[in-house]
């Protein structure tokens, strides 16, 4: 990976990464998104998404696909794919998968981590659906995600709202055709 010294590392979650792995993803969430909710609204959705039984019980299903990375003893980023899932009519679950989520600690953006993990999303999905679809959701004011992806040849394709507690997200559906 550019941009990084050798003390960096991209590795399976295991369980006793999970208390990592969950704090990282309630970090990186409020660090993008948390200045859109309510506080309440907030914390209620980190610990039903992020909590660390609930990231356990993800991390456990065989369907999923978890990284996990390290700069050093640091959690800094992750990448989670699994069937997709997303409200599109041409999404089936049996058929294709998605990039569920993709987060960079902000300390670590800019570096080309979110391409290598991008990268490596798109060739667990081809390696596990084939030539099939690859999808991913993205919040509509997340232009730099939107620039990733479409660099690499996702398209627009649908929208849906995605509920943080009282607020609906406006989200766009991507495709990738491989």
């Amino acid at each position: 990976m550019s941009g990084y010294h050798t003390d960096m590392r991209i590795l399976p979650v295991e369980p006793h990464r999970i208390p990592a792995l969950s704090a990282l993803a309630m970090e990186t969430f409020s660090e993008t998104f948390g200045h859109l909710y309510p506080p309440e609204d907030l914390h209620a959705f980190l610990q039903k998404s992020y909590a660390p039984e609930q990231v356990a019980n993800e991390v456990a299903d065989t369907t999923q696909f978890w990284r996990i990375v390290y700069d050093g003893d640091t959690a800094v980023a992750y990448l989670h794919c699994g069937p997709v899932g997303l409200p599109h009519p041409d999404a089936d679950p049996t058929q294709a998968g998605e990039v569920k989520r993709l987060y960079v600690h902000s300390t670590q953006q800019g570096k080309g981590l979110g391409k290598t993990l991008l990268k490596l999303a798109m060739d667990w999905l081809t390696e596990t659906y084939g030539v099939a679809p690859q999808w991913i959701g993205v919040w509509s004011e997340n232009l730099k995600a939107q620039a990733l992806y479409n660099s690499h040849g996702f398209e627009r394709v649908g929208a849906y709202q995605f509920p943080v507690g009282r607020v609906l997200d406006d989200e766009f559906i991507l495709r990738r055709r491989p």
